[in-house]
Formats: structure tokens, C-alpha cells, sequence
């Protein structure tokens, strides 16, 4: 047994023990079930592909039990999970596998299609479909492997602490997509911070239903709890008035999403009637939560945590204490257990607290670099910390506050501007459901505020009584001078407010002006 096959030994452990269940068909596995369907991948991919320590293993689908199989079978060849972001468009998609040169590509039906093309253009050498639903069927479906498959215990090949587990591709908003290249050292001891801020228990329970592709959907709950050996409701995508009325009858202990999840469940008709009585506290990342959901929710009984993390330095690398949710709005509390971090200026010189840098984070939970990008790894990756691009501040209490991205940042009037203490404010508006805030040109002052908004259902705001509600808190030059109505704000893959899609879209109206 060696540290990346954790079924074998939760197979010892905990062999009757609940571990999946998945919401789409109501079927349970436990873990002595899911090592033994891993087991039987495992030997697949061997006997049939091949499959060698360090090839690369990618897959092109919704969340399905299939998925989880395969990360566990892929453990324990030493072989490397690539999720792809089936949200992109297919240029970007054929970017990434050009890129990671996967030996096979499994899919589900949906993207049967896209599969074939990849495969006939010669970008990766075999095809294996998930399921029986559709797609080539050049070998047998993932699912059929798992479930009469041959029972040969596979050759499990035990891996480095340094040897790469996933590929995990950024969104690319910002450019190309790059290959974060995640460890077992880094699943094993984000597992570990994990366990510590949020004391959990193989008594816990929770949601797998952000996305596969994304380290959210592997690493805030699902592997720390596979770790500990707890239980995980796998749903395909999230739903929030399901969510809701599983709380109670699925007993569920921890609830994590991003603020617009739980801001959609807090919305969704029968959130007044679901039973929250399990659950013993809500986390939340991505982006600052809104005072009224967490107010929503610890009327509810819930305590709501905020948290902090990436994809390159783990997902859980900050966590606020739940007691200190209302008392430090906006804060991200403190690093956890094993997490190091600084707050630097731009000449690599720390700040005195209260002042404003840029967040870099070590420790034994940073990513290893990106995947085949040599540059992009020296500039995020410099002697072992992780340059976030975030900005960041420390109070007198030793809190840490998001300030925004260092890209975000604006200037008006020679005033830095960070749109996150912008946001935090219009978010205490009871009318708002959603804010961004984008700098634009302005011909007085260079550049200027303007917040696109969504209105929660049936609530009436005008842009000047908004602007006004600003400059009760706000210094002038914070405040927005325009305000966008809307029904809706992009998301971007992750489900964070899409900021580059909302400049494209003021740039295109300046231009059309």
C-alpha cells in the first residue's frame, strides 16, 4: 500500500462505511465497493491501453461516480488525471489536451462528438466512452468496466510525495490556459489544513456538485473527507432547490459552495422550509460573501465560514473563524495550520499592517509548478511561494482581508481603487442580489467606478439613490459614478462574476459610442 491508493487502506479501515452517493440514480458505494471498482479500472487501463506512471489520463465530462473511479484508478498507476473544462470552447479544449498530450481521453455522451474530432486530428491516441449512452465504442464504457470487470488485483504502483497527481488548467480568462500541476504532497497536506480549520470527522457529510474540473470540486471537501473517511452526495451539477431539501434527509453536516450558490439557495421557494438542523456550518470562497446571505443562513441556525484559496496554493488556506462572520465582514480570518504567508509590496519588502500588497503563500500544499510553462512557473512560483496576484491587508487583531486582485485595481483621480471594498458595501444594499465593479475611462479623473447590478426579485433602486447609499460609507473617489442594471452578471467557469466579460462589454459600447 503507499499513500496515493487511500482505498485500499480505507478498504481496511472502513470497508462498510458509506463513501459515495449519487444523487442521480439514490445508489450508495461504499468504500470497500469503490476499491474494489477502482481496482478493476485500475487493471483495464493496464491490460487494455497500456497505461504507464506519469501518462497522462484525461477526461471530458459531468460529474459522475465514473469520474471518482477514475481518479482513484489513476492513484494507483501513478498515471495523471487531466479534468478538462467541458464549459470552454472546443479551440480551448484542443489547447489543453495539444498541451498535456494525454494517452487516452474518456468522455461521457454529451461530448461524444468533440471526443471524435480530438481523436481523428491525431491529439490524443485512444478514445474510452464513460457510459453506454452514446459515443464510440471502440473498447468497453468506463461503467461497465467498474461493474463486471476482471478482479485481478491491478500492479499498483506506489508513488513519490512529489509526483504529480492531476493537471488542473486554469480558466484562461486572462490568456492561455496553464496546467497547474497538483501533487500528492499538496492533496495530502491541503487534506490535513483542511481537517484541522474545520475539525472534521468521518462523521461529516456534504455536497460534491461544483464542478470536476475545477479544485474545488476535488479538494475543499471531497479528498480531505475521503482522507478521514466520510461521506459525499455526488450530484452532477448543483441545484439548489434539490440541495435544499436534502439537508435534512441526506444529514448533511457541512455546506460549502461560492457566494452565488448560496446566495441561490437562500433565494430558492423552499429554502424557509428545508431542514438545516445537521449541518454544523457553511463555507464559503471564491469571492467575499454578502452580509445578508450569511444573515440568511444563522437565522437558519447555520454559521457561515469564509475562506481562502487557488487552485496553485490549495483551496483551503485561510479560514475565519464562524463567530467572527458578522464581526470581521469581509475577512478570510487566518492562515491554516501549515500554511505560510506573506503580504509584500511590490519590491519584495513586507507591509506594516493595515497597508495593502500582494499575497504569497508557502508551504507543503503549493502546487508544482505549470505543466510544460517554464515562464509562467517563475513568475507565480519563486522559491517556494506562490505569488497570488492578490491583494491583501492585515488589521490590528492579525485578520486578513481580501482587498481585490492586483489586475482589478483601478486609479481615479492618482487614488488606488480596489473594487472589492466597492462591492462590500453596495452588497449591504437589502435591493442587491449581485454587484461587480469594473474601472472604465473617465475624461476627469482617468479612470471611474462603474457597478453592474442585479436587484433582488420585486425591489425597486434607482442609480442615484444606489450612488448616494455609497457615499454614506465610501470615500468620493471609491464611489461609482455610473451604475449598470441587469437581470443577470456573466459567470465564468468557475461560477465567480466574469469581470473580463463585463470590461469587453463596456469597451464595446465605448467604441459603438
Amino acid at each position: 500500500m503507499s499513500f496515493n491508493d487511500w482505498l485500499t487502506k480505507r478498504q481496511l479501515y472502513t470497508p462498510h462505511k458509506t463513501a459515495i452517493v449519487d444523487d442521480s440514480t439514490g445508489r450508495s458505494y461504499t468504500y470497500s465497493v469503490l476499491n474494489r471498482r477502482a481496482n478493476r479500472l485500475a487493471r483495464h487501463l493496464q491490460r487494455q491501453f497500456g497505461l504507464k506512471p506519469k501518462e497522462r489520463v484525461a477526461c471530458l465530462s459531468v460529474n459522475n461516480i465514473e469520474y471518482i473511479d477514475l481518479y482513484f484508478a489513476c492513484g494507483k498507476l501513478g498515471a495523471i488525471l487531466v479534468p478538462l473544462n467541458y464549459r470552454l470552447r472546443e479551440r480551448e479544449i484542443r489547447e489543453m489536451v495539444m498541451d498535456c498530450k494525454p494517452r487516452l481521453l474518456l468522455h461521457d455522451s454529451t461530448h461524444a462528438e468533440l471526443a471524435m474530432v480530438l481523436h481523428r486530428d491525431r491529439c490524443v491516441k485512444w478514445l474510452m466512452p464513460i457510459r453506454t449512452d452514446g459515443g464510440p465504442r471502440s473498447s468497453a464504457t468506463l461503467a461497465e468496466v467498474v461493474e463486471r470487470g476482471d478482479d485481478q488485483a491491478p500492479e499498483i504502483v506506489p508513488a513519490n510525495e512529489g509526483d504529480i497527481a492531476m493537471i488542473l488548467y486554469t480558466s484562461g480568462t486572462t490568456g492561455s490556459p496553464k496546467g497547474a500541476m497538483i501533487s500528492w504532497r499538496q492533496i495530502h497536506w491541503n487534506a490535513i489544513n483542511t481537517t484541522i480549520a474545520l475539525q472534521l470527522s468521518e462523521s461529516d457529510v456534504t455536497f460534491v456538485n461544483t464542478p470536476l474540473y475545477h479544485t474545488g470540486g476535488w479538494h475543499v471537501l471531497f479528498t480531505p473527507l475521503m482522507y478521514l473517511g466520510g461521506t459525499l452526495i455526488l450530484q452532477q451539477r448543483f441545484d439548489a432547490e434539490r440541495c435544499n431539501a436534502l439537508m435534512g434527509p441526506r444529514g448533511v453536516t457541512m455546506l460549502f459552495g461560492i457566494p452565488t450558490m448560496l446566495r441561490m439557495m437562500m433565494e430558492a421557494s423552499n429554502f424557509d422550509a428545508a431542514d438545516f438542523s445537521s449541518v454544523r456550518f457553511a463555507i464559503c470562497g471564491g469571492e467575499p460573501c454578502p452580509i445578508p446571505v450569511i444573515r440568511a443562513y444563522q437565522e437558519k441556525g447555520v454559521p457561515m465560514r469564509q475562506g481562502y484559496g487557488l487552485t496553485e496554493a490549495g483551496p483551503n488556506c485561510f479560514s475565519l473563524p464562524a463567530q467572527d462572520a458578522l464581526r470581521k465582514e469581509g475577512s478570510v480570518g487566518f492562515p491554516n495550520f501549515h500554511v505560510q504567508v506573506k503580504i509584500l509590496r511590490g519590491s519584495g519588502v513586507p507591509v506594516a499592517p493595515g497597508e495593502v500588497g500582494e499575497l504569497v503563500i508557502g508551504g507543503p500544499q503549493v502546487f508544482s509548478g505549470y505543466w510544460n510553462n517554464a515562464e509562467a512557473t517563475r513568475e507565480t512560483l519563486r522559491n517556494g511561494w506562490v505569488h497570488t496576484g492578490d491583494l491583501f491587508r492585515q488589521d490590528e487583531e492579525g485578520y486578513y482581508f481580501i482587498v481585490g486582485r492586483e489586475k482589478d485595481m483601478f486609479i481615479s483621480g492618482g487614488e488606488n481603487v480596489y473594487p472589492a471594498q466597492v462591492e462590500r458595501v453596495i452588497y449591504t444594499h437589502p435591493c442587491i442580489a449581485q454587484a461587480a465593479v469594473i474601472g472604465v475611462p473617465d475624461a476627469k479623473w482617468g479612470e471611474s467606478g462603474c457597478a453592474f447590478v442585479v436587484l433582488h426579485p420585486g425591489a425597486t433602486l434607482g442609480e442615484q439613490e444606489l450612488m448616494d447609499y455609497c457615499k454614506e460609507t465610501l470615500a468620493s473617489y471609491q464611489c461609482p459614478k455610473s451604475i449598470v442594471f441587469s437581470d443577470q452578471l456573466p459567470l465564468g467557469h468557475s461560477g465567480k462574476i466574469d469581470k473580463k466579460a463585463l470590461r469587453e462589454m463596456m469597451w464595446a459600447k465605448l467604441q459603438d459610442d
